[in-house]
């Protein structure tokens, strides 16, 4: 025979069992449901950057919006970067942060001496102070050959379509 003594801590039990169970749902819809991560693919060039000594940027080019608060407005800038240590050049985007709350898919490509390298990098967040994203380098055999960047950045920054601003440059 069950008294009261004996049922209260079944039914305390119980409810934290409900509890418990009630918070692993919860949990896993929001793991589920949430953003996913940036994804990046590149192709062509010598390797990552990031493992290059003493980068130097040499020439920018700004990436302006063109569509609603945006319209005019640099949102972002194209470096053309070379580091003495890898011997190469790549390119890289700078996106400026608190501008717009929605990812963005950045597209790149750097070019020198016949060759061809670049990225797609999708989802990226700037959040309130900016990212960037890179391209693979190119190793050059002479470093004074000219090198081209040019990236394109996709969203719908913020407005109710979905487009593409760039630029492009040379040195």
């Amino acid at each position: 025979m069950i008294t009261r003594s004996t049922a209260e801590p079944v039914r305390r039990t119980t409810r934290t069992l409900i509890a418990a169970v009630t918070a692993i749902l919860v949990v896993g819809a929001v793991t589920v449901t949430g953003a996913a991560p940036a994804q990046a693919s590149s192709f062509g060039g010598d390797g990552d950057p990031s493992g290059c000594s003493s980068p130097s940027t040499v020439a920018t080019a700004p990436i302006y919006g063109s569509r609603a608060h945006l319209t005019g407005k640099k949102i972002g800038e194209l470096q053309l970067r070379w580091s003495w240590s890898c011997h190469g050049n790549w390119s890289r985007v700078v996106m400026y942060g608190g501008m717009y709350s929605s990812p963005v898919t950045v597209e790149q490509i750097v070019e020198s001496e016949g060759r061809r390298a670049g990225s797609t990098d999708h989802n990226v967040r700037t959040g309130s102070s900016g990212t960037t994203a890179w391209s693979p380098y190119l190793r050059l055999a002479n470093s004074q050959s000219t090198a081209c960047a040019q990236a394109w950045l996709s969203s719908d920054f913020g407005t109710l379509n979905f487009h593409t601003n760039g630029a492009r440059i040379c040195a």
